[in-house]
């Protein structure tokens, strides 16, 4: 019987917890994460295919609100395969010991109706940095909509070694482009 109770308290105070915030979830098939690198001064544009997360989001209070947000790097996706594979390889992602790219928020921040400044840590290769990423939030019935951009130093991440470090070669500065939908 006190075990009954305890369990009843336990979820009694996880329900209470949870009814606090909107949570929801990506979706993925509605959402998108590009990128735009230059290569020889041509810009070169790719995306990633499959990733997935959860955001936590309380409009009254987004101090309150959190992301996280991981990215499958083997499903970079360029216009050509052999561009894909060296993507994947050791001197780029090297997805066989770094499958996963991942961004946690540290501090969400409303700068007025519809634009907000998201802080958090970004891993990539196990290198993890600090980076802000400004963002427009709009609300389509049950559904939000965030979307942004913001720039990267792929070489922070150790993202092209040997002869691709060279930023005359690619571009050091990489554009990250998303539209994330969620739900409540």
């Amino acid at each position: 019987m006190k075990k009954y109770r305890l369990y009843l308290v336990i979820i009694g105070t996880i329900l209470s917890v949870y009814s606090t915030y909107s949570f929801a979830g990506i979706i993925p098939k509605q959402s998108k994460l590009q990128f735009t690198v230059k290569e020889e001064g041509a810009p070169v544009q790719g995306e990633f295919k499959s990733f997935n997360g959860d955001i936590h989001f309380d409009d009254s209070n987004p101090k309150l609100s959190h992301a996280r947000l991981v990215v499958a790097l083997a499903s970079v996706d360029f216009a050509s395969e052999e561009t894909e594979d060296e993507a994947k390889g050791k001197n780029w992602f090297n997805v066989a010991v770094f499958p996963n790219a991942e961004f946690t928020s540290s501090n969400i921040v409303k700068i007025d109706q519809q634009h907000y400044q998201v802080e958090g840590v970004l891993s990539i290769k196990n290198i993890k940095k600090t980076i802000k990423i400004p963002l427009v939030l709009t609300r389509q019935g049950a559904q939000y909509v965030a979307e942004g951009q913001f720039v990267l130093s792929r070489g922070l991440f150790q993202i092209g070694q040997g002869v691709w470090a060279d930023p005359d070669t690619v571009a050091d500065a990489v554009t990250v482009q998303f539209h994330m939908v969620f739900t409540n």
